[in-house]
């Protein structure tokens, strides 16, 4: 990355052991979840990242000129949890609920930068709308939607609830489903 070498890749995915290989310009290393990720830009300018236990392999082009980033990308992980960004996805309006057990946990560590409680008039429009849901407090999220969000969520599932948008919320219930029916096997 310091040397702005461009390389070649050999990767494979979890869903696909083939090795494929692309060429790549990197640009930073992330970390998230206990894994390490390079990020990296390709020719068409899209940004991929590449978790370092799947690359097999790399080689050295020296050959192809280097080619910058055209964004501050540190700042394009403002937006999301984990690593997974997809292009033009726009930033959702996330509200959640949580539980008396897991109010504290989730005040104090924030399932992402952009968490704000619910107080005041918007607190009780939304007890008087989610009248169930009794006790525990409502929370706010602004982020881009994807993998590691879903994930974190469903980490929580017994101490929360994804009320908005529809599309997260809908996403959850099938993998929630798709639990039951795994477990309802056995």
């Amino acid at each position: 990355i310091s040397n702005k070498q461009v390389l070649a890749l050999k990767y494979h995915t979890f869903k696909d052991p083939q090795v494929r290989e692309v060429v790549v310009y990197p640009y930073l290393l992330k970390e998230y979840n206990n894994r390490w990720f390079l990020i990296v830009g390709v020719e068409d300018g899209t940004i991929l990242n590449f978790a370092l236990d799947r690359i097999d392999d790399f080689k050295p082009m020296p050959h192809i000129d280097y080619i910058e980033p055209d964004e501050d990308l540190e700042s394009r992980f403002d937006d999301i949890v984990g690593v997974t960004l997809f292009k033009d996805k726009p930033t959702e309006d996330i509200l959640l609920w949580v539980n008396e057990e897991g109010f504290q946990y989730v005040k104090t560590k924030p399932l992402h930068g952009s968490q704000r409680d619910v107080k005041g008039e918007e607190d009780k429009t939304m007890r008087e709308k989610y009248p169930a849901l009794q006790g525990g407090r409502f929370f706010r999220l602004q982020c881009i939607l994807n993998y590691e969000l879903e994930q974190l969520l469903m980490s929580k599932m017994n101490q929360l609830v994804v009320l908005e948008p529809a599309t997260l919320k809908d996403s959850l219930i099938n993998r929630i489903k798709k639990m039951d029916s795994l477990y309802s096997s056995i």
